[in-house]
């Protein structure tokens, strides 16, 4: 074969085994990650100096799922947090919410290795993330009740407690459990300590902005009166 016509034939042969070893060039992997939950704006995720934002989605309920701008190289090592936070939660999430890793596959790793149970090498990165409402303290004092047992109930969630009467005079503390920001709650006397009356103030609302910046509703004021005789 004359030599003009094997140096061709040569060069085709290194161009497709480039072309099958990815051209020469680096392998990438886009960071792929999936957010269930987000009601609020806010949350803003952040890895190898990269930063995306999780909007609310248009349908309420469906995952949001969000690209980082650059892939990594293989074996690059990444950590997807919450912008100024950790995978625990903190730094920059949705108002009204924390958003932590699901579990498995984790946030952090190295590019290219284990990124999912099926297969110990995949094309991209994923990692899962959801997100919940915060739940705020409802809670407060029994005045008056030196005999019995009084019930109240959060009619809105189907909370109770049983508060036993102390012949302490020191108001009496209770909790019911948290309500979560944007619930609404309603403490109403169950049962009656048998010999006397109580009352609720307080005990009605929405868990809103100004309960959010005060920890919660605290001030409950559970007032009881011995009946007559």
């Amino acid at each position: 074969m004359k030599s003009y016509l094997v140096r061709p034939a040569l060069a085709l042969a290194v161009s497709l085994a480039l072309a099958s070893c990815g051209g020469g060039g680096k392998e990438t992997f886009p960071v792929k990650v999936t957010v269930s939950n987000v009601q609020y704006e806010g949350l803003v995720l952040t890895t190898n100096g990269m930063e995306v934002p999780v909007h609310v989605p248009a349908k309420a309920g469906d995952p949001v799922v969000v690209t980082f701008p650059n892939g990594l190289d293989y074996g690059e090592y990444y950590n997807v947090v919450p912008k100024g936070g950790t995978a625990a939660g903190g730094g920059s999430e949705p108002a009204h919410q924390n958003c932590v890793t699901a579990g498995y596959p984790r946030e952090y790793g190295t590019a290219g290795h284990t990124a999912s149970l099926e297969s110990a090498r995949t094309a991209a990165i994923e990692v899962f993330y959801n997100c919940s409402v915060k739940a705020y303290p409802l809670s407060g004092n029994v005045t008056g009740l030196t005999a019995g047992n009084l019930t109240l109930i959060n009619g809105s969630n189907g909370g109770q407690i049983t508060v036993a009467g102390s012949t302490s005079t020191s108001p009496i503390p209770f909790a019911l459990p948290a309500v979560p920001f944007g619930s609404s709650f309603g403490i109403t006397v169950l049962t009656q300590p048998e010999g006397f009356t109580c009352t609720v103030a307080n005990g009605t609302g929405e868990m809103q902005q100004a309960q959010e910046d005060a920890g919660g509703v605290t001030n409950v004021a559970v007032t009881c009166v011995q009946n007559p005789t």
